[in-house]
């Protein structure tokens, strides 16, 4: 496994780096750093292709590099930056699927409104017995 990035605490301050371009955000919680610096690392990400897309245009004009070189650096970008961002977050034993506000406007009634998904259903039980009440329980309300 390779580290490249890292969330500390320094001086009661978060501060998040990223290693491969040299990125330092500070402030003072972690999901501020941790959303400013996937922001600025999105924008640098897709600044870098599409240099790298308009780079490999000019070098198909000069007969430095095929159209198909160009027609795959077009893919690569899409795949990244079209397709709405979707991650599998774990809490503990739970884990979750996550997906970028934009795409959660479009499945609302899949995740009430919320960031996440519960990927494991507990309440699907082999028998229908989700929340069902057990033989002998009082489940009568006490008088207060």
């Amino acid at each position: 496994m390779e580290h490249i990035g890292t969330l500390k605490e320094v001086d009661g301050r978060y501060e998040f780096r990223h290693e491969p371009t040299g990125l330092i955000v500070r402030g003072d919680f972690s999901e501020w750093v941790l959303a400013a610096a996937a922001e600025v690392l999105a924008i640098s990400a897709r600044a870098e292709g599409e240099g790298r897309l308009d780079e490999l245009a000019t070098l198909t004009e000069f007969g430095e590099a095929s159209p198909v070189e160009v027609d795959s650096a077009r893919f690569e970008l899409n795949a990244r930056f079209e397709v709405v961002p979707q991650c599998t977050v774990m809490m503990g034993s739970q884990d979750y699927r996550w997906v970028a506000p934009e795409g959660r406007a479009r499945l609302a009634g899949d995740f009430d409104h919320g960031p996440v998904k519960r990927i494991h259903d507990m309440a699907l039980t082999r028998r229908d017995t989700f929340l069902e009440n057990e033989n002998g329980v009082d489940t009568s309300t006490p008088n207060n």
